[in-house]
């Protein structure tokens, strides 16, 4: 299955609350997934927004994620309390969403090596797994990797991280693994082995988080529209066809939502194109399986 959508409030939603921004999605945009963005601090929403998300994405099979605060550090030594707070608060929230993943930012190196760093998020982050579990919680915890060389969060350093903290998930960043590999993301082979790396988890599902991105030796600058970076959309979207991969696309492009109807028209143009049809619906994989 391929689900598509935007990370928050569509650009051309006029109601800017995420109540208004589900059902644009849904009924304007006619896309099946949206990523709730905490990302600036947290939103304070009422039990009655909560549910009636929760309730639209459930009858309009809407699939719901949600983004943490972006500065999270479960490697600091002063802020790994709060980071969990603000992790906590996030998943519950997502939580009365019927959210399926919160999403956070692992944390930064610092003055500590790799290695430090790596046992130190492994320990907070079965923490926090530990707390969300305590609760009750059925969301899933996410650990995005990260563009920037000074940050936690290669595609290695996740995937060590989820095999040592069970139920763990990576979410699967492309342009910022793009970035961090100096542009490493050009062919459809270059894309198979980013899943290869991933199959040491037996994941039945990938959140992946699509972008344009700036960088510079390594390091991603900034995100940019999907058609203005040099990271080709077509061999992902071949790749994951060719394999039938339960995907979740979330355009963070500053286009957002215009970006997100690009992915669209572009898995459904490589859908018309293996079927030999005049159109074809990215929903509905059934002729290529």
């Amino acid at each position: 299955m391929i689900r598509i959508g935007q990370a928050g409030i569509p650009l051309s939603c006029k109601g800017r609350t995420n109540k208004d921004g589900l059902v644009y999605t849904k009924e304007i945009l006619d896309l099946n997934a949206m990523e709730v963005q905490f990302v600036r601090g947290l939103y304070v929403m009422d039990d009655e927004e909560a549910l009636f998300m929760k309730e639209y994405a459930q009858e309009n099979d809407v699939e719901l994620h949600v983004h943490a605060p972006y500065y999270i550090n479960l490697a600091g030594d002063d802020e790994v309390k709060l980071s969990i707070e603000k992790a906590m608060s996030s998943a519950i929230l997502a939580e009365k969403m019927g959210a399926k993943t919160v999403v956070i930012h692992p944390g930064y190196y610092g003055e500590k090596s790799p290695l430090e760093t790596l046992k130190l998020i492994v320990k907070n982050t079965q923490a926090l797994q530990d707390m969300m579990l305590e609760k009750s919680l059925n969301v899933r915890l996410g650990l995005e990797t990260m563009g920037k060389q000074k940050v936690f969060g290669s595609l290695d350093e996740i995937i060590k991280v989820c095999e040592q903290v069970p139920g763990v998930l990576p979410v699967i960043d492309i342009g910022h693994i793009h970035a961090r590999g100096n542009g490493c993301l050009k062919k459809q082979e270059d894309f198979e082995e980013v899943f290869d790396k991933l199959s040491v988890l037996d994941l039945d599902h990938y959140l992946i988080h699509v972008t344009g991105v700036l960088y510079e030796d390594g390091n991603e600058q900034y995100h940019l529209p999907v058609k203005k970076g040099d990271m080709p959309i077509g061999p992902l979207i071949d790749t994951v066809l060719d394999h039938d991969y339960n995907v979740s696309l979330i355009s963070e492009s500053p286009l957002l939502e215009h970006d997100a109807v690009y992915l669209r028209l572009q898995v459904e143009k490589a859908i018309m194109k293996r079927t030999d049809g005049e159109e074809a619906d990215y929903r509905d994989l059934s002729e290529i399986q």
